[in-house]
């Protein structure tokens, strides 16, 4: 899962990983066919919470079907 791949690497030592870890993240949205309900998704998102305003954050989290 991409998801989880970026959101490892937002603390790796090399800046230029981190950056696009970050960014990756960011641009991050649920596919149409992944299932909906996923608890990995809903902590990787709390794990990267400090990229995202809380109200985006909510509703990256209403796309992904996972419980705030």
């Amino acid at each position: 899962m991409a998801l989880r791949t970026a959101v490892g690497l937002l603390e790796d030592p090399d800046i230029k990983l981190r950056t696009w870890a970050a960014q990756s993240v960011q641009r991050w949205y649920p596919a149409p066919d992944e299932p909906r309900g996923n608890a990995e998704v809903g902590e990787l998102l709390d794990r990267s919470r400090h990229l995202f305003s809380d109200h985006v954050l909510r509703r990256r989290k209403r796309e992904a079907g996972v419980n705030s």
